[in-house]
């Protein structure tokens, strides 16, 4: 008697537990929601011909009844360069990951500039601890061949030294590994004739103000140019605070 009163209190506890958790109706407001997350908050593409001009994002739902749609905002700071096919992720009943694709020209027209693309969820189709915003770089992948060592002279620095100089088999982009400081390379590209290089830190860390940024200079200011095999590399040295103003610093080819 003992046995049968101990089981059927066990069975009339777990009834009530049950019934309780089907009255809260927390579970059940969850399965209708999407649950959607991107696999992590940054993602880093290099481009190769192999990938048909192409880049593949990736987003999760953890609710995979029936089909659901999942719109997100496209912040592009690429210009246009790379076009969405849409503004929306397209889950098939049964699946958890869906994909957007980017479609961009031909590979051959990029040097090694980066572009930079941000995907936002709505913020009540995000799962509980979902990510729910994604920031894209997409680069050309770039083989560096050394070209053999030249001359950089530095107007900020007032110094001149050996300088490696590096260029990219694929496109006419050019790096200095460790010009300033090590760990720290200068690169800049030339389309159609002109000198043109993203802003990027020097490797300088200022003592108020931080890290010190080699930068294109402004349109007032005197652009890059190239003359035979002397690169006038005039850039603009900025921090968070303002600038230091133009320098003209010159690398000789070897």
């Amino acid at each position: 008697m003992k046995k049968i009163f101990y089981f059927t209190t066990i069975i009339g506890l777990l009834f009530t537990f049950v019934s309780c958790e089907q009255d809260d109706g927390v579970a059940y407001e969850l399965t209708d929601k999407v649950e959607a997350s991107f696999p992590s908050t940054v993602v880093n593409y290099q481009m190769i011909a192999e990938d048909g001009n192409k880049i593949v994002v990736e987003m999760w739902r953890g609710n995979t009844k029936g089909a659901a749609t999942v719109p997100v905002t496209v912040t592009d700071n690429t210009n246009g360069v790379f076009t969405p096919e849409k503004e929306q992720f397209d889950f098939a009943a049964g699946e958890n990951k869906a994909y957007l694709t980017f479609t961009y020209p031909d590979i051959n027209q990029f040097g090694g500039e980066k572009y930079e693309i941000e995907l936002t969820i709505d913020e009540e189709m995000v799962s509980p601890g979902g990510k729910g915003t994604i920031k894209i770089s997409a680069q050309r992948k770039l083989t560096f061949k050394s070209l053999g060592t030249g001359t950089f002279t530095t107007e900020f620095f007032g110094e001149s030294w050996a300088q490696e100089v590096m260029k990219a088999e694929e496109a006419d982009y050019y790096r200095l590994p460790n010009c300033y400081y090590g760990g720290y390379h200068i690169e800049f590209s030339i389309q159609d004739g002109e000198i043109s290089f993203a802003r990027q830190p020097m490797g300088y860390v200022h003592s108020d103000y931080g890290m010190v940024h080699f930068t294109m200079p402004r349109d007032e200011y005197t652009q890059p140019n190239r003359d035979g095999n002397v690169f006038n590399l005039y850039a603009e040295f900025t921090v968070a605070a303002g600038s230091f103003g133009l320098f003209q610093e010159v690398l000789v080819l070897p």
